[in-house]
């Protein structure tokens, strides 16, 4: 969760020390659903937010895209139009895997941190419940992580061993639509835990709860047919995501959800920028050591690039004081240019990604890429009975302890 707190200071705090600079790093991750069109999104028809403008964290017109005054001054947003609004800004936090709970679900007084020494870095080396909750006897395999590749399982530098994305499907959520802000008013949590506060919701509101429907972004899907949906990135944190559904006539629980995951198409996941341009590319998807068990998770396709080096396995291969000081250097699987965590999945990235607009690094399809979207094909199953259904989207973070989730509104035909 380290990525806005970076946005609005990192260009003139760079040349400080670079203690004080991964001291900003932490902010958050933000992803968001972007198509079907989700309820968390519904804001994008406000004024404050007309043409992809917000008042605090834009999740489309942002990073580069849009130009520097794009957040005030709105931008074509292309594919990601469905985004608009503050779907990014729903999120839960302090969810370790294996934990009934997540830190911030109690609403509590009590900062929030990590460990040392990137104590600002929520779920960094910390694990938030007691070891009487064992952690999951069956976890990600090794070749599907997406940060620190190299370090071995459970070591001092396996740094993020305790996040959602090290066993997909086992961190709780406090809500499984998102919470506004990613915690309750009261709650201190650093970075970028904001909300700007509509008619819609405010800060700390539980999206299975205050969100709804909204008729006309309701898509219709058929039965025994493979589907489109599309995410995207504001900031990237690594890690993974599935597709669910829950019947509409139900609550809104995550046991709902765990009970409907959708199986993916593996032969389609593609990249399409914000001009419509799509490459297809060759996804990584999961089916060991998740929940719920036999289903499937895909892994982030964009690399993460390391902003520091506190915290990994060959931190000489990321010196610092940018991503871009690790390239050509890296000589590991885990450090594929030194500080770019894994191969990039389009021939165009030269690894030689500018720091944009708001202080976040991206490439061609590196970093906190916001210059498209990730699309995927989910299977609707053949014997799932017509009716509303609300589809659930959840992403487990790698590099912080947090998951990110929005809903949205499908009708299911039979064929």
């Amino acid at each position: 969760f380290f990525f806005n707190f970076r946005c609005a200071i990192f260009s003139f705090m760079l040349r400080l020390t670079l203690s004080l600079a991964a001291a900003v790093l932490l902010v958050d991750a933000h992803t968001a659903l972007f198509f079907p069109h989700p309820r968390n999104a519904n804001d994008r028809f406000l004024p404050d937010f007309a043409g992809g403008k917000s008042p605090d964290t834009p999740c489309t017109c942002a990073n580069g895209f849009g130009g520097p005054d794009a957040s005030k001054t709105g931008c074509d947003q292309g594919v990601r139009s469905g985004g608009g609004g503050q779907p990014c800004l729903w999120w839960s936090q302090g969810c370790s895997i294996g934990c009934p709970v997540c830190a911030t679900a109690a609403g509590g007084t009590t900062p929030i941190n990590g460990s040392p020494p990137h104590s600002d870095k929520l779920g960094f080396r910390t694990r938030y419940c007691n070891d009487s909750y064992p952690l999951p006897t069956q976890r990600l395999p090794q070749w599907a992580r997406t940060m620190n590749l190299d370090a071995p399982e459970g070591s001092e530098q396996d740094s993020y061993r305790f996040n959602p994305w090290r066993a997909p499907g086992s961190a709780p959520v406090v809500d499984p639509c998102g919470q506004a802000g990613g915690k309750y008013k009261q709650t201190p949590v650093g970075g970028d835990s904001v909300y700007t506060t509509t008619p819609l919701a405010t800060m700390g509101d539980l999206g299975s709860k205050t969100l709804r429907a909204n008729e006309s972004d309701r898509v219709t899907w058929t039965a025994g047919t493979a589907v489109e949906v599309q995410w995207g990135i504001r900031y990237n944190h690594g890690g993974g995501y599935q597709y669910r559904l829950c019947p509409a006539s139900e609550p809104l629980t995550e046991e709902c959800f765990m009970r409907h995951p959708l199986d993916f198409d593996r032969t389609k996941q593609a990249l399409v920028w914000n001009n419509g341009t799509r490459l297809p590319i060759q996804g990584v998807f999961v089916d060991q050591g998740v929940l719920p068990v036999g289903s499937t998770w895909a892994r982030n396709p964009i690399p993460r690039v390391n902003d520091d080096n506190i915290g990994l396995q060959y931190p000489d291969d990321c010196p610092g004081p940018t991503g871009a000081s690790g390239l050509g250097k890296g000589q590991h699987v885990g450090s594929y240019n030194g500080c770019m965590q894994f191969k990039p999945p389009c021939p165009q990235d030269d690894h030689r990604f500018p720091w944009s607009t708001d202080g976040s690094g991206q490439g061609a399809c590196s970093g906190d890429w916001t210059a498209g979207v990730i699309s995927d094909h989910v299977i609707v199953p053949k014997d799932l009975p017509p009716g509303k259904y609300v589809l659930g989207w959840r992403n487990d973070c790698e590099e912080t302890a947090q998951i990110w989730s929005n809903c949205a509104d499908i009708e299911v035909v039979a064929p």
